[in-house]
This record gives structure tokens, sequence and C-alpha cells, in this order.
């Protein structure tokens, strides 16, 4: 595992064994800046890395506004798309069905990603262990 960011509510790491980038909020996002500034982390490890991976651990992230929705189909997952030069990414999502707020925001961001490239999409997984089999299905 090589750790790219850490902070009070989110860390940003590469695993290695699944070739993902990923990551994990540790606690609910307090503002827009905060948000931006966790994924333009994201954005510049993924840059970094020969992957075309990334998951999203968003379960404990609470509900993000509508700009910072914006802000990752504006921004991260174009970049995202940009640097992988025509291969697809797969981007996943890991929610807590209990935990609705952070559901929606998930859910608004899946249903949006069509707009980043055509053939993209978000999937969600509730389970971590099915999220993993998949990542290793991924080749």
């Amino acid at each position: 595992m090589k750790e790219f960011y850490r902070d009070k509510t989110a860390i940003v790491y590469y695993d290695i064994e699944l070739d993902t980038l990923f990551l994990d909020y540790i606690a609910k996002v307090k503002s827009d800046q905060e948000f931006i500034t966790i994924n333009t982390a994201v954005l510049s490890a993924f840059k970094m890395l020969n992957t075309r991976k990334f998951v999203a651990d968003i379960r404990k992230m609470g509900i993000i506004s509508v700009g910072s929705q914006n802000w990752v189909i504006a921004n991260l997952l174009p970049g995202m798309v940009k640097h992988l030069n025509g291969k697809m990414l797969f981007h996943a999502q890991l929610v807590d069905p209990s935990e609705i707020l952070s559901k929606v925001s998930g859910s608004n961001i899946k249903g949006r990603s069509s707009q980043v490239a055509e053939g993209f999409e978000v999937v969600q997984f509730s389970d971590a262990e099915q999220m993993k089999q998949h990542l290793r299905s991924l080749s």
C-alpha cells in the first residue's frame, strides 16, 4: 500500500495487489473546500499511477453539496479519463445502504457519470469483499 494523502476526513492510497487507487472517507466532509482539497489529491495520485481503477469508500462521507458533486463531474472524472488516454476508467463507490446522505450524493454522481465519457459508469457496492472480487476480475 502506498499512501498519497491523509487528514482527519480522508485517506488516499494505492493498493498494489488490487492495482486500485482508493479514497476512504473516515469522517464527514465539512466543506466544499475540504472536499475539493481531498479530491485534488486523488487526481494528483491517479496521474502518478498506471491504473485505470478508482474506488471511493463514501460510507462515512455524509452529504456533499451540489457544487462538490459538480466538481467531480467537471474536474475529477474527466481528469482521470484524460490521463487514461483512451483506456476505460473503472470507478466504484463503496456505499452503506443505511447511510442515506452519502448514498444520495454518490447516486447523484453515479447518475451523471455518463456525461464524462461514452460507456463510462460508476458501479456501487455495499459489500467490500464483492467489490474486491470484481476489482480482481478486471484486467
